[in-house]
């Protein structure tokens, strides 16, 4: 009997500290409410919708605000790491 490979989904993947997935998010898209919708699954299984409002967004503000130095460095690497995965999907396709 043939094997069937399952193509992995697309997502951006947060883990905990042993590196086992905590999210994935497969999907983030606007809602007619204009409320940001992101297909998620959390712990492996539990497959959700989850929404963040701008509201909400204001409410935790501190927060974005304290940690933008961080949130600016983190985006100085995504160029890089969007370079290193072109470059292994086209080593893959070889």
């Amino acid at each position: 009997m043939a094997k069937v490979v399952k193509e992995k989904k697309p997502a951006i993947v947060a883990v905990m500290d042993d590196g086992s997935p905590m999210v994935e998010i497969f999907k983030i898209e606007k809602n007619e409410k204009g409320e940001l919708v992101m297909d998620c699954k959390a712990l492996g299984s539990m497959r959700m919708d989850v929404i963040v409002t701008a509201d909400s967004v204001a409410e935790g503000w501190p927060v974005i605000k304290a940690a933008m130095g961080s949130v600016l460095s983190f985006a100085k690497q995504i160029p890089g790491a969007l370079k290193r995965a072109k470059k292994a999907k086209q080593a893959a396709e070889k």
